[in-house]
């Protein structure tokens, strides 16, 4: 990061640096011009002890908006990279007047509510919009069985039938419920289950089933 900033062809500010214990690098950011691109990676490969850079640097020409948007996503990236718990590798960033998208996977559920509450807390950052997956596989049966126990067995028996649809770590629950705080907390029981990004809710309530 000194190196960078000494470089007068170079917004530092404009840049992430991820850097492993062998001294290959990783750039990450959004710079103004290729020649910015390449005057970083350039700057970087000259550091002593520094060994392979992975020149991940997108490159778009910016106005005042855009300038101020590209420091605030350098921000947001080094936010995540100091943080000891999020891969930062794994998490792609872009922010737009203000607003962080992030995009990518985490290995738990609490990585991804995690991430957002570092991005949060950056400044300049006025709203995320967290669309990171979660890895660990999500089990259909384990998200059935804590469902069925928070609700009891009438969620397989009687009146209540809850189904349960697993595609990728997006949980579907559909089927009926014998009322409004039969559904939240089917839909808590599954939002708790591992590996469970996100819970669509197709249940519908009825309070005198035939």
């Amino acid at each position: 990061m000194q190196a960078l900033a000494d470089n007068p062809r170079v917004r530092a500010d404009e840049i992430a640096v991820d850097a492993d214990e062998y001294g290959d690098v990783v750039l990450r950011g959004t710079v103004g011009s290729l020649l910015q691109r390449a005057e970083a990676v350039r700057t970087v490969r000259h550091v002593p002890a520094v060994g392979d850079v992975d020149d991940q640097l997108r490159v778009r020409v910016m106005g005042i908006d855009g300038q101020a948007d590209a420091d605030t996503e350098a921000a947001v990236l080094d936010a995540l990279i100091t943080d000891d718990v999020l891969r930062a590798a794994d998490i792609d960033v872009r922010v737009s007047d203000g607003a962080a998208t992030l995009r990518g996977v985490v290995e738990l559920p609490a990585q991804r509510d995690r991430a957002e509450r570092v991005v949060m807390a950056v400044p300049g950052v006025s709203h995320v919009d967290n669309h990171l997956r979660v890895w660990l596989a999500v089990s259909a049966n384990d998200v059935a069985e804590r469902v069925t126990d928070a609700l009891g067995t009438g969620a397989v028996v009687g009146a209540e039938r809850v189904s349960v649809d697993v595609v990728d770590s997006d949980v579907t629950l559909s089927g009926t419920v014998a009322s409004t705080a039969h559904r939240e907390t089917a839909l808590a029981a599954a939002r708790n289950a591992p590996g469970v990004a996100e819970v669509h809710d197709h249940l519908t309530v009825d309070a005198n089933p035939r």
